[in-house]
């Protein structure tokens, strides 16, 4: 084994220690600040802790390097997932600062934060993680946070009964999840992806597989599919995203996610590649019956949150869509040349945490203007208040593909991905089902420009959370402008195979 994976190189852990020792700090401050003064400097703190983690990933770009025995891979995909997840953290501090100071009681913000960076530690291990065990260590650690996020309006009932919900159905997943995991490594003696690949490379042949790692690869793709929400593993979805704080309802729609993709490619992709013929038909079918449910369902909501909630469902289909688009790269039990599926799906991550994130705190503002999440709360909104309305509207539109929006280049990307793959009938799907979620996007544009408004607003001043809106409205609109610039960053992602061919015995 080569000596660099031996010894320690803390550098290339440094963006996951600030947001360690931000959790701490955060931890410190709400114990030693005065309450008044949280407001400020935690968020503060927090932003610039995500800010610094932010710089420190970006330094590692190009770097391609692995150690602590390979269990770390700072390579060009986790950077890109990093700063996914970081994009998402920051925006949700922007989001939730007021929304948890001044609604539902006056949550303690301090352990809010600390949850918070908790949650986005989890999500920024599993991006760099190379083993099963680190795998797992990092997507519980995100998950755990999550949960007690979700549950964090306790003096709500739905709150509390959503967060239940979710940990049960998690707790469950997870056991499912890890015992997937033991009999990969009963079969490959090994809890290192790029062990568990060689091994599997050298021992698969033709259509010869064991049961044992038939029984261990359906195990993984329940669990990993309960913690990306896919149906029919999504159950918990719409009650835990209707329960929580509507900040967290945006972070657990991208975070989480995100750092369930990241579990997805390490393990299908990385560890489990020469398995491929036989996980990709399933993870086609998953998302084919993922966006058909979900889109379908949200056309009966009159529920925002919850038709958001069905909407985040029928996304997560369409970047599943991505990964079955997966060929192979050359050098990792395939003999493809290149591949444009995950590059389509890490594209689609980022570009769903400007849009999802963004609807959820136009939702958020508009609770702060004394209304609740029905429909009818959002009528006549853009006579009283118009740049909300249009806020809101460039977010639903980017959700359903509107071009020039970022969410366009988002399913075009994917779109191209599945034609290359040949998968012409799952391109078709995706076609056919954002035209149906046309139907529930633009009723609530149709709500805010054509009825006469039925609630009254009150003027709130929340400069952080206009602000957050702004820059994501700006994002969605002018960021795709770019896209064929983010799509090559994200195309290095097949420098993390050299890093794992690095990892030799």
């Amino acid at each position: 084994m080569p000596l660099d994976l031996i010894k320690p190189e803390w550098g290339l852990v440094v963006p996951q220690l600030i947001v360690f020792f931000l959790a701490i700090i955060l931890m410190l401050g709400d114990a030693f600040i005065p309450r008044e003064r949280h407001y400020i400097l935690l968020t503060a703190i927090s932003i610039i802790g995500y800010v610094a983690a932010g710089i420190a990933l970006i330094w590692q770009y190009g770097e391609n390097k692995a150690t602590f025995y390979g269990l770390f891979r700072a390579d060009d995909l986790g950077v890109f997932l990093g700063m996914t997840i970081l994009v998402a953290a920051l925006l949700t501090v922007f989001v939730s600062a007021s929304y948890v100071e001044y609604l539902e009681g006056r949550m303690p913000l301090g352990e809010f934060y600390v949850l918070l960076a908790l949650s986005t530690l989890g999500a920024l291990i599993v991006a760099i993680a190379g083993d099963l065990i680190l795998l797992f260590i990092g997507i519980e650690l995100s998950s755990l946070a999550t949960y007690v996020l979700t549950a964090y309006a306790k003096r709500r009932e739905t709150s509390l009964e959503g967060a239940l919900k979710y940990y049960l159905l998690g707790i469950f997943a997870s056991a499912i999840m890890v015992y997937g995991f033991a009999w990969i490594y009963g079969a490959t003696g090994t809890t290192d992806l790029t062990e568990i690949a060689r091994v599997l490379q050298a021992s698969v042949s033709g259509d010869h597989r064991e049961a044992s790692l038939l029984l261990g690869l359906l195990l993984i793709i329940v669990g990993v599919g309960f913690k990306m929400a896919a149906v029919p593993f999504h159950f918990w979805t719409p009650d835990a995203y209707d329960g929580a704080p509507t900040p967290v309802t945006g972070f657990m729609s991208s975070v989480p996610k995100t750092a369930a993709f990241a579990l997805a490619i390490r393990l299908l992709v990385q560890g489990l590649a020469p398995l491929r013929d036989d996980w990709l038909i399933l993870i086609a079918i998953l998302a084919f019956i993922t966006m058909t449910f979900a889109n379908i369902v949200a056309v009966a909501q009159r529920d925002v949150k919850r038709m958001l909630a069905y909407s985040s469902v029928a996304h997560t289909g369409y970047m599943l869509a991505g990964l079955a688009a997966y060929k192979s790269v050359s050098g990792f039990g395939g003999t493809g040349s290149g591949d444009f599926g995950i590059s389509s799906v890490l594209f689609y991550l980022l570009a769903y945490a400007f849009t999802n994130i963004g609807a959820f705190a136009v939702v958020a503002w508009v609770q702060h203007r004394g209304n609740g999440l029905d429909l009818d709360d959002y009528a006549g909104l853009a006579a009283k208040e118009p740049l909300a309305a249009a806020a809101l509207s460039v977010f639903l539109l980017s959700l359903m593909g509107m071009p020039p929006l970022l969410g366009f280049y988002a399913k075009y990307y994917v779109i191209v991905a599945l034609l290359d793959a040949k998968l012409l009938w799952l391109a078709i799907a995706i076609v056919v089902l954002s035209a149906i979620s046309a139907f529930y996007y633009l009723r609530v544009v149709a709500v805010m420009y054509f009825s006469e408004a039925k609630v009254e607003h009150k003027k709130v001043s929340t400069p952080l959370l206009n602000i957050g809106i702004a820059g994501m409205v700006i994002a969605v609109i002018a960021v795709g402008f770019f896209s064929s610039g983010i799509l090559n960053l994200a195309d290095h992602w097949t420098q993390a195979l050299s890093v794992a061919q690095a990892v030799t015995p």
